[in-house]
C-alpha cells in the first residue's frame, strides 16, 4: 500500500508539472535517527533518571526512520507531500512502529489571494523576523497559520494521523509593492472530530515591512479559547549577514524553549511517583541574533527568552465527593502557588485537596548560543549550548550541549551527525542523557 501510494502521488505531481509552466520539483529523503529531523529520538540514546526510592532508572533507546518528502512549487500551486516511517525502541519493554502521511496545498489563483489546505504547514508561513537563530527554528507563535488547535505539536506525530487528527485550512492574501513593501495575511482555522463533538481552533496572522530594511508580524492562535496565543516580532534585515530580532509571546509553552520540574504526584494506584511537568509562562521577551562572518567562514548567533512575570495560564479542576470532574477554570496563577483541587460536599462549600503542584516561584527562562564553521565546500560544523531553566531554582536547570557535523557526498547527499549532551537536574544530578544523532539526506531538483 505505501508502493502504491507513494508512486500515485509521484506520478500526479509530474502530470501537473507537464501542464504548468515555471514548476520546481523537489523530492528529499531522510533516513536514520534525528531528534531535530526525523522523528522523536535520535538514533541511540541512554538517559538517567531519579527514583522516589532514592535510586537510579537508566534507559537506552533506538530509533530508525525515514522522511520522504515531495515539494511542488510555481505560480498557481505549491505542495508538500511528506510520509514518515518510524521504529522507536524506547526501552527494554516499548517498542513502535508510526506510519505519518501529512502535507498541505496552496492554491494561488491571484497573488492577493489564495487557499490552504491540509494536515501540516510546517513554516510555511513563518514570520522573517520571528526567527531564533541559535534554535534555526521559528516556533509557532511565528506563524501566520498553524495546524493543530493552538498547541504545540505537529499532526503527522502518531499513525495515520492524517485521517484521525483533523483538518486545517485558511484563506491567504500576499502584497508586494513597486517601493519594495510587502504585506502578507492569513486566517483560518483546525478542525478535530473529537469524541462527543466537533473542536475547532481559529488562527490569524499578518506580516508587512521594507524590503533591505525592516520586518514585523503579529499572530493570534486559538483566539476562541481562554487560553489563546499571540505573538508580535519586530527585525532588521538590512545585511544580509546579520541577524537581528525583538519577539514578545503571550501565553507561552514551547517546550524545546522552557524547562521542566519535578512533582511527586499520584499513580492510578495512589501510589507517590515522580511527575515532571513542563512550564509555561503567560508574558515573555525574545530577543535573537547572530552575523556570519563570510571570508573566515564563522557564525555567531544567540537567543534569548524570558518570562516578564512568575505567572503562567493553568486550569484549576473542581470534583464532587466520588472524584468525577464537574468544573474546570483556565486561570492566571501564580508560579509557587498551587494548583488547587477542590471537593464539593453536600452544602456547596469546598475543602482543599491536593497542593503539591508547583514548589517554586522563579521566572522561566531560555539562552541558547551556536557557533558554526565551514571547514570546506562540503563540510561544515556547529557547536550549540542551550540552558533552560527556573530563575531561582537550580534544581530545574537544563543544559543541552551539542557538536554536530554535516559533510556532503556526492553531489545531492550529505550526513549528519553529532553526539547531544544532556544535564536535567529535575530529572538527575549530572549527565543525565546522552544521544547520538546521524541521518543520511537525499536531495533531488527539477525545474519544468
Amino acid at each position: 500500500m505505501k508502493r502504491k501510494l507513494l508512486s500515485f502521488t509521484i506520478m500526479a505531481l509530474a502530470a501537473y508539472t507537464a501542464l504548468s509552466a515555471k514548476t520546481k520539483l523537489t523530492v528529499k529523503n531522510t533516513v536514520g535517527g534525528d531528534s531535530d529531523e526525523v522523528g522523536d529520538y535520535d538514533l541511540f540514546s541512554h538517559t538517567k533518571e531519579k527514583e522516589l526510592s532514592g535510586g537510579t532508572n537508566s534507559n537506552s533507546g533506538f530509533s530508525l526512520g525515514d522522511r520522504f518528502q515531495v515539494d511542488l512549487e510555481d505560480n498557481l500551486l505549491t505542495g508538500r507531500f511528506r510520509l514518515e516511517t518510524i521504529f522507536q525502541n524506547v526501552d527494554s519493554s516499548l517498542s513502535k512502529v508510526i506510519f505519518a502521511p501529512s502535507g498541505f496545498v496552496h492554491f494561488t489563483p491571484l497573488p492577493q489571494l489564495g487557499i490552504i489546505a491540509g494536515n501540516n504547514f510546517y513554516k510555511y508561513f513563518a514570520i522573517p523576523s520571528a526567527y531564533l537563530a541559535a534554535a534555526d527554528d521559528t516556533t509557532k507563535y511565528g506563524r501566520l497559520l498553524t495546524d493543530s488547535l493552538g498547541e504545540e505539536g505537529y499532526f503527522g506525530n502518531d499513525s495515520l494521523s492524517v485521517f484521525t487528527n483533523g483538518f486545517a485550512g485558511g484563506i491567504t492574501s500576499d502584497w508586494a509593492f513597486s517601493n519594495g513593501i510587502y504585506a502578507k495575511f492569513a486566517g483560518g482555522g483546525t478542525f478535530y472530530p473529537a469524541t462527543n463533538e466537533f473542536e475547532k481552533a481559529i488562527d490569524f496572522g499578518a506580516n508587512s515591512g521594507l524590503e533591505n530594511l525592516f520586518d514585523f508580524g503579529f499572530t493570534a492562535h486559538n483566539i476562541t479559547e481562554d487560553d489563546r496565543k499571540f505573538g508580535a516580532f519586530l527585525g532588521y534585515t538590512g545585511n544580509t549577514n546579520l541577524i537581528a530580532n525583538l519577539g514578545f509571546y503571550y501565553n507561552f509553552t514551547t517546550s524545546d524553549y522552557l524547562p521542566e520540574e519535578r512533582v511527586t504526584g499520584s499513580d492510578d494506584d495512589d501510589n507517590d511517583v515522580y511527575k515532571y511537568k513542563k512550564q509555561s509562562t503567560k508574558y515573555a521577551l525574545g530577543l535573537s541574533g547572530g552575523y556570519k562572518f563570510e571570508e573566515a567562514g564563522l557564525g555567531i548567533y544567540g537567543d534569548l527568552i524570558t518570562g516578564l512575570t512568575n505567572e503562567y495560564i493553568g486550569t484549576i479542576k473542581y470534583y464532587d465527593t466520588n472524584g468525577n470532574l464537574i468544573d474546570s477554570q483556565t486561570a492566571t496563577i501564580a508560579r509557587g502557588d498551587t494548583i488547587v483541587k477542590y471537593y464539593y460536599n453536600k452544602k456547596g462549600t469546598k475543602a482543599k485537596s491536593r497542593n503539591d503542584k508547583f514548589t517554586h516561584a522563579g521566572i522561566p527562562l531560555y539562552a541558547q548560543i551556536r557557533l558554526t564553521y565551514t571547514f570546506s565546500k562540503s563540510c561544515e560544523g556547529s557547536f550549540s549550548f542551550k540552558i533552560r531553566t527556573l530563575m531561582n531554582a537550580n534544581d530545574t536547570t537544563w543544559i543541552t550541549l551539542y557538536p554536530r557535523v554535516k559533510v556532503d557526498v556526492g553531489n545531492n547527499g550529505s550526513i549528519g551527525a553529532g553526539l547531544r549532551f544532556d544535564m536535567n537536574a529535575a530529572r538527575y544530578d549530572g549527565l543525565s542523557g546522552i544521544s547520538i544523532p546521524l541521518t543520511y539526506t537525499y536531495k533531488f531538483k527539477k525545474k519544468f
